[in-house]
């Protein structure tokens, strides 16, 4: 008897829903959970050719359950690029309401782990560490760390969407080609009161009760979530940042025989020093440095003429570095140097001499 009585309850119930609510029914979220919705019908009769007062039935009414559903989605599609040692970087995330109820969502944010393959098809190689999800407060879609310090989403209305920042801090040392993915995920949490984090939402397992407001998973399956769980997940990566090495080669002039160092000139017996400069333009140090440079056709090299580490500055090579030993360098026909690190955005050099045959 309920069942046949919830389908006549149900039979008008769009219309009468679209009265209530107008635009409100168009939403993506629909109905809002807890709107009545009530219906009546009227039976109109004869006796013996004579039209009879018509009868109105009961006011059969049910409340709108709750279809509880999030969406958390990653923002920009590229990897945030850091550098080991660096502390709150951030990646950024959105999550939408689209539960046709106002909510709190409860966020949290972990490691991919090692191995994993990453939102953006990377495979994870390292963490990061001191992971912290923090909400948009001021909606300019920049962290601000002193006012961005909310850790879940209140009060949410239906389709409406919170910006979300994952904050983490990346270790002192890594692989070089480093890729660690963070997924976040928003559990639907019980609305209503402001300023506090509602519980997590329990879906109703019984048979709809119409009288009062059931809940409804509706979510799908996000990034490391499963279907209709009350949550939803999305990922994103970090990447550390390329090191490159801009290489620039200059050859002086030194002296010659007939003029000296006044003004020499490319003559028999004239000496030249060849300096390579090595400038790390990436982001990150450049380690284990070797630098090799075959002696040129027609010279002869310099005995113990070798300077290694030096300085660059104002477009020169200057005459400074660490001499080295000509038998740890030097095997007849080519300089072999190494320079154990440079740092971002600095230049060291290697110089060398020899004598024009």
């Amino acid at each position: 008897m309920k069942n046949s009585c919830r389908r006549f309850w149900l039979a008008g119930a769009s219309a009468i829903a679209a009265g209530l609510w107008g635009q409100a029914a168009l939403a993506a979220t629909g109905t809002q959970a807890g709107v009545s919705v009530n219906n009546t019908a009227s039976v109109s009769y004869s006796v013996g050719g004579v039209s009879q007062t018509p009868v109105s039935s009961n006011n059969a009414t049910f409340v709108v359950d709750r279809k509880a559903n999030v969406m958390v989605a990653e923002v920009g599609g590229t990897a945030t690029t850091v550098n080991f040692g660096q502390t709150d970087r951030v990646t950024t995330f959105t999550v939408t309401n689209t539960t046709n109820a106002i909510q709190d969502f409860r966020l949290f944010a972990t490691n991919i782990g090692l191995g994993g393959t990453t939102q953006l098809g990377h495979t994870d190689n390292f963490g990061v560490t001191n992971i912290r999800v923090f909400v948009d407060v001021n909606g300019n879609g920049t962290y601000d760390a002193g006012a961005d310090t909310a850790t879940y989403i209140d009060e949410l209305a239906p389709d409406q969407t919170k910006t979300v920042f994952v904050v983490v801090d990346v270790p002192a040392s890594g692989p070089a080609s480093g890729i660690s993915g963070v997924q976040l995920t928003a559990v639907v949490a019980t609305g209503g009161t402001g300023s506090s984090l509602g519980a997590d939402l329990v879906p109703t397992l019984l048979a709809d009760d119409p009288s009062q407001v059931d809940i409804v998973f509706a979510d799908g399956v996000g990034y490391a979530d499963l279907l209709r769980d009350g949550r939803f997940s999305a990922g994103d990566e970090y990447a550390i940042a390329a090191a490159t090495a801009e290489v620039t080669k200059y050859a002086t002039l030194i002296s010659d025989p007939l003029n000296g160092s006044l003004l020499p000139k490319a003559i028999p017996g004239a000496v030249v020093e060849y300096c390579i400069a090595v400038k790390n333009i990436g982001a990150q140090a450049l380690t284990s440095v070797g630098i090799t440079d075959n002696i040129p056709a027609n010279t002869t090299y310099v005995a113990s003429s070798t300077y290694v580490g030096g300085s660059f500055a104002l477009g020169v090579c200057v005459a400074d570095g660490a001499q080295a030993t000509d038998g740890n360098v030097f095997n007849g026909t080519r300089i072999a140097t190494s320079i154990a690190s440079i740092s971002a955005g600095a230049t060291v050099t290697t110089r060398f001499r020899v004598t024009l045959n």
